[in-house]
Order: C-alpha cells, then structure tokens, then sequence
C-alpha cells in the first residue's frame, strides 16, 4: 500500500522501527515489528532522522523562515560544550574525581574472557572468551550488592551464543541493538539476531585468510570495519557481505591491533603492530593521517576517539596512552603510570570523558587519569590475572572489566 507520497507503509514503518532502536527503545521497535509483521533489517538506523532533517531545512528555506541557522547555531554550541574539553583546566575548572566502584556482578566463562562492549544505550554488554562462546548480559538485572541478593528471575546472563570454533577476539553491537558481531582466532566474523528467542547461531559469516583481532560499526549500522593480522582494514556491507580494503597502497606494514569509527562516521582509525596509527576517510578509504612511531616505536596495540571526534586517544607498548588532536596530528597528553606490556592493552574513556582507563597488565588493576589534567586519580578494579579487556558504559559511570581469570566483572559506584 503506497500513501500520497508514494512511500510504501512498509518503508515508513521500517524507518521509524530503525529510529526507535537507535534511540534505545530495541524491544519495543521489536514489538512492534510483531504486530505490523513488518521485517526488521541491519539497515541505517539514523535515515529518518536525516530525512526528517533534510525535510525540515528544506521547509524552511521555501518558507524563508530562520530554522537552518537556528540549527547551525545549536550545533555550534554543542561543539563548544559537548564532549572532552582539553580548556577545562586553563579555565580553572575542577579536576575529575574517581568514584570508589566495586564489582556489581561477576560471572565466568569457561577459559580465558578476552572482549566486551557495551550496546549503543548501555543496556546490553556482550562478552567474549578463549572458550569460544559469547555471553549476553542485561544491565538492568544487574543489581547493587548493597540491596541484597538479586532474585532467581533477575539472572543477568540472558543467553549464551555459539558458533565460533576458537577464541573469540572482538565484539561490537549494531547501532540498532538487534544484532551482535563477533569475531575471532577461527578467521571469521559472524553476526547474530538477537531478536530471535534463544537464537544461539549466526545468521551471517565473513571468513579471510587472517585472524581478525578487532571489529567497529558505522553508525549508521551499514559497514562494519574489521582488522586483524593482516595488514589491511577491511570495510564490510552488512547487507551484502562484500568488503573492500581502505587505503590502497598506504596499509600498515604489520598487523592490525584495532580498528574504530568517530562517532560522525567521518573517520576511521587504525592502530599496528609497526607502532603506527592511521586515520582513513570513511567515505572514501583515504588514508588522511599517520601518526608513524606513535608509541616510540613501540607497538600501538589500541585507538579510540572521543565523542565529539576532535581527538584520538592510543595506547602502546612503550607504557604510554597518548591523546592526540586529530585536526593537527599534535600529541596534546602523555598519561603515564601503568604498566603496558600486554598485546591486549586498551585505554577507553568515562562514559562522561572525565577519566581516561586503562588496565595494568603487571598489577592487573584498572588505573585512572584526570582526562584533561593528566594526572593520575585512582588504582582499583583489581583482578587476580591479567585484565585483557575494559569496556565503559555509554550511558552510566559503570564499566566491564575482562580477565585470564576467566572472571568478567561489572563495576559501578557504590552510591548509584
């Protein structure tokens, strides 16, 4: 059925499901979807909006109205307020102060845990294990040991996902929540609907030739990034499974330890085993930055940037989690006072980007860093072996802590 604008009630339904996940509400999209039996699909999740916008700017330019440059100047100081704000400390403002957290929750894989993330609204973290199987975790059955013990029927691990046949090394949840993607030792990528009651297999397989150790979604949920111990990023079409290589003729000369998108989709980032870190247009594959011997030369074993995607942050070998203009290439902090020995080492920010984290790998503790400031703030989150992964909450001053103790914890402030 076509409405007067000739869109089909199929395609505005599944437009507003994809729009509802991306805003958090997954399970009533899901719902929905029932009722209507209209399918949901792995497609960009922001497309109503942007159409929404488009429509708007064009509605005001026709009724020559001053919407547009409302807009621009909402943006703009969104720019100057949102996220990670290196003026903090030249304007006097406070230092960061790190919560005392204590482990919520703990459960066990049945070797090593390697991997975790968080979805988009923080509702979900999936982890990962040396056992081959992925764990999927509800936050909100996750309670404080300050309340009691949580009932039978408030079981955080919700389900248990197989098909990989080695260790899994990497997991990313879509945008729209409805689809986890894991990858691992056995060289593949596989993608799980986890709209499917008590699914436990893959619905899709990307294999190559090399062991993929990181993957990343676009935002908008149609390309998912993959790198591995091959020298290359490889940018995969969710919809086709096809895949094409960024930046002919400037890969890396080692292989990848992780790969991630900017929050805009504008960038992706690259972090090798060459000691190098590579920013790639993710429109069309360039490569337009290289920070060559970012960690002294020594290994850079992980990127990530921040929200507002004016910088990067990379951790290596050499000890050092360095935090980078992406604008200029100039190196704006040095956090230094951890240990980092181990291929595995990540440094991630607060879900707010006050703290900069990273695990110890000798005294296998979690430190912490004023963000802007640089100093260090806090050492806790202590596991008995080596903590291989942290991945924070996006939405709540809570992460999960991964470990060769085969232990994952989840860790949040006492008070919240």
């Amino acid at each position: 059925m076509e409405s007067a604008t000739g869109v089909t009630r199929e395609e505005i339904i599944r437009l507003i499901l994809c729009q509802l996940s991306a805003y958090g509400y997954s399970s009533l999209s899901q719902a929905i979807a029932t009722h209507t039996k209209v399918q949901m699909t792995t497609e960009s999740n922001s497309r109503l909006s942007e159409l929404v916008s488009a429509g708007l700017q064009s509605e005001s330019k026709r009724l020559g109205g001053d919407m547009e440059g409302d807009a621009e100047m909402s943006a703009e100081h969104h720019e100057e307020t949102g996220g990670l704000d290196l003026g903090r400390a030249a304007h006097g403002g406070a230092a960061a102060v790190m919560p005392h957290y204590s482990t919520w929750y703990m459960t066990r894989h049945k070797g090593a845990a390697t991997t975790a993330a968080f979805s988009r609204d923080g509702r979900y973290i999936a982890t990962g294990s040396v056992d081959a199987s992925l764990k999927l975790i509800e936050v909100d059955r996750v309670r404080c040991p300050l309340t009691g013990l949580a009932r039978p029927e408030d079981k955080p691990v919700i389900r248990t996902l197989y098909h990989h046949t080695a260790e899994i090394t990497g997991v990313a949840f879509h945008p729209n929540g409805l689809v986890l993607a894991s990858c691992s030792v056995d060289r593949t990528i596989k993608l799980f609907d986890l709209s499917v009651a008590y699914g436990k297999y893959s619905f899709q397989s990307m294999k190559d030739n090399h062991t993929y150790r990181s993957i990343a979604f676009h935002p908008s949920g149609e390309y998912l990034a993959a790198g591995g111990d091959g020298c290359e990023v490889r940018v995969y079409n969710v919809g086709t499974g096809k895949a094409y290589l960024l930046g002919s003729g400037a890969q890396h000369s080692a292989g990848i330890t992780r790969v991630g998108y900017a929050g805009s989709g504008a960038l992706v980032g690259s972090s090798s085993r060459d000691g190098s870190v590579k920013l790639w247009d993710g429109a069309t594959g360039k490569c337009v930055r290289t920070l060559d011997r970012a960690h002294g030369g020594q290994a850079a074993t992980a990127v990530t940037f921040s929200q507002n995607s004016k910088y990067v942050l990379t951790t290596g070998l050499d000890s050092r989690v360095c935090l980078w203009d992406v604008g200029s290439g100039r190196l704006m902090h040095a956090y230094e006072g951890a240990t980092l020995d181990s291929p595995s080492s990540g440094a991630v920010f607060s879900y707010d980007e006050l703290l900069v984290m990273v695990a110890d790998s000798r005294l296998n503790d979690v430190v912490s860093w004023d963000a802007v400031g640089g100093n260090l703030v806090a050492r806790n989150a202590q596991h008995k072996q080596l903590i291989t992964c942290i991945a924070p909450s996006p939405a709540v001053p809570a992460f999960m802590t991964c470990s060769a103790d085969e232990c994952v914890r989840f860790w949040s402030p006492d008070d919240v």
